[in-house]
């Protein structure tokens, strides 16, 4: 397992140079097996010595920030300086590479993974074909994030599209590495790739995840913890891979799939300022770590960037909160407007805090082990009820957004029925925004459902200025391919012309 982990430090940058291992010196390492799997989840939480790169959650934070839906106060200690000022994704920006080589790392991995699992054929154990299973979500899972952050996402609107030429699903994108791609004669290295459309990304995300669903079930696969990806988490992912790409009949069947399978429940509103957000146990977590001082990043980790009751940065300055403009739109009938303190500048001190700790304000964690989550079943629901009404089927869009408001607002629920389908679409926009603020959904929604929104006065940086989901003449919300991989890339020279 220290092995594989240890190729963590690759990127397909130092690939292209010979700093990584051959296919046949990888099959020759010992436990590749369970190496292999293990080493992709130690990517999830790796930190470096830079205390806003820790993994998923970093990528999570820096995004909802880059969104605007989530402000960052002040300008301590300049952790997370670069999204608030929207310049972490430009071609040379510290955070863009960090995001490539983190999505290519584990690309990397998983493939030469996969390609020993593929040689096995009949011969696998269903062992094996459970760890193949995994390794292909997680591929799948990077192909899925580096196509809504590298490309300007699908909207309805009429500017929402063009950039570079290209539009919607023909957006090139970012390259694609998979279990065939060739392998230079003379190194044993993986060929460069030329950038690929947004579509043909979105293509092999499907179809990695319909194969691991298919060997999830005839391995019997049943994991031993949240941590490992399943059945369930490759259905969400095809269920945000059609939201995302608008094939909105098919989201609508696998995010209906994932929440009548009976495995999650909804946050019930009792839990809701309790610890429904510091617990993977918790009904609602589909994916997510139990933190223990083995793999707990102390001060560099999500809690210690969220959590004034964490002795970290949060707690010396460094705050995070909800947008103020977006807290505005809370009303005082739904439960969640208790997430936030408005005399704290609408930090979320009830959304990621353990009550149980008790309120005591000298009362601070120095143990770093609350557990971080990577996916809940509300978003489920969300994705379903979205889909439902973008297809027109406004019954079971609200039959779906009626289950989530019952525990956040009974008086909202009782309105639901009468809504418009574009109300419905509007009350989902507000939904997705209030319901997933700090989970890392924030600038795929706000991609999604494009148009404009006002950054509230709590942001240190450009309070009161308005903000365009998709513009051709500023994309700062787009990630574009990293210098590096430009330069570096020679079967790119299509995006050099």
């Amino acid at each position: 397992m220290a092995l594989v982990i240890g190729l963590s430090g690759c990127s397909l940058d130092t690939e292209m140079t010979g700093a990584a291992l051959t296919q046949d010196q990888y099959d020759k390492l010992p436990g590749t097996a369970e190496g292999s799997v293990l080493g992709l989840y130690s990517m999830l939480y790796r930190s470096t010595s830079e205390h806003h790169y820790f993994g998923q959650k970093s990528i999570d934070m820096a995004t909802d920030i880059l969104s605007g839906d989530m402000a960052m106060t002040a300008n301590a200690y300049g952790w997370f300086t670069d999204s608030e000022q929207q310049q972490c994704a430009s071609m040379t920006a510290g955070r863009n590479s960090y995001i490539w080589s983190y999505y290519y790392t584990i690309i990397l991995n998983a493939n030469q993974a996969i390609r020993t699992f593929v040689a096995l054929e009949d011969n696998r154990t269903a062992e094996q074909s459970a760890a193949l299973a995994q390794c292909l979500t997680m591929r799948a899972y990077c192909y899925f994030n580096l196509a809504h952050l590298y490309s300007p996402g699908l909207t309805d609107t009429e500017t929402g599209d063009y950039f570079l030429g290209n539009t919607g699903l023909d957006y090139l994108c970012v390259p694609i590495y998979n279990e065939n791609s060739a392998t230079n004669d003379t190194t044993g290295l993986v060929k460069e790739q030329q950038v690929a459309s947004t579509r043909d990304v979105y293509l092999q995300v499907e179809s990695d995840l319909v194969w691991a669903v298919d060997l999830f079930k005839s391995s019997g696969f049943q994991r031993s913890s949240k941590l490992h990806v399943n059945e369930d988490i490759a259905n969400a992912y095809l269920a945000y891979t059609y939201l995302q790409s608008q094939q909105y009949d098919s989201a609508y069947v696998f995010a209906k799939r994932v929440i009548d399978a009976g495995n999650f429940e909804i946050l019930p509103y009792e839990n809701l300022t309790t610890t429904g957000f510091t617990d993977q146990n918790d009904p609602s977590w589909m994916w997510g770590l139990d933190v223990t001082i083995e793999t707990t990043t102390q001060l560099a980790s999500f809690w210690g960037h969220i959590d004034i009751h964490t002795y970290s940065y949060a707690l010396a300055g460094a705050t995070k909160a909800i947008d103020d403009e977006l807290y505005k739109e809370i009303p005082e009938t739904d439960g969640r407007i208790n997430w936030f303190d408005k005399t704290k500048k609408y930090i979320p001190d009830w959304k990621f805090y353990d009550k149980a700790r008790g309120v005591r304000s000298d009362e601070v964690d120095r143990r770093w082990l609350n557990d971080i989550v990577f996916m809940r079943i509300e978003e489920m629901y969300l994705v379903g009820a979205e889909a439902a009404a973008r297809a027109g089927k406004d019954a079971e869009a609200k039959e779906l957004l009626k289950a989530l408001l019952a525990e956040r607002d009974e008086t909202v629920m009782a309105t639901v029925d009468g809504m418009s389908n574009d109300e419905l679409i509007s009350n989902l926009y507000y939904n997705w925004r209030v319901e997933m603020f700090g989970e890392g959904r924030a600038l795929m929604t706000f991609k999604r459902f494009g148009g404009t929104k006002m950054r509230g006065n709590n942001h240190f940086y450009k309070p009161g200025e308005q903000m365009q989901a998709v513009d051709p003449s500023n994309p700062v919300l787009l990630f574009i391919i990293p210098y590096g991989e430009y330069t570096n890339n020679l079967a790119n020279n299509e995006l050099k012309k």
